[in-house]
């Protein structure tokens, strides 16, 4: 099953035009497959998709795989 962040790293061309964008190591990204994509990178992963793949929607990446919210959660 793929991860969130194997989506989002995936929809932008893979780890390797990941890291070239983000222009962080290619062992970084590999690790946020694992561990997920860390809060502050995930924000620049998102004006970088706008930018460089503007058909990339992170956000409806992100949001199409939240847990439901049950009624006792929301209350």
């Amino acid at each position: 099953m793929l991860t969130v962040a194997d989506q989002i790293i995936d929809a932008l061309g893979g780890s390797t035009a990941v890291s070239r964008m983000m222009d962080a190591p290619l062992s970084t990204v590999h690790s946020w497959r694992k561990n997920g994509v860390p809060r502050s990178r995930l924000a620049h992963l998102r004006l970088l998709a706008s930018v460089e793949k503007p058909e990339v929607n992170i956000d409806l990446i992100v949001a199409g795989n939240a847990a439901p919210v049950t009624q006792r959660e929301a209350a």
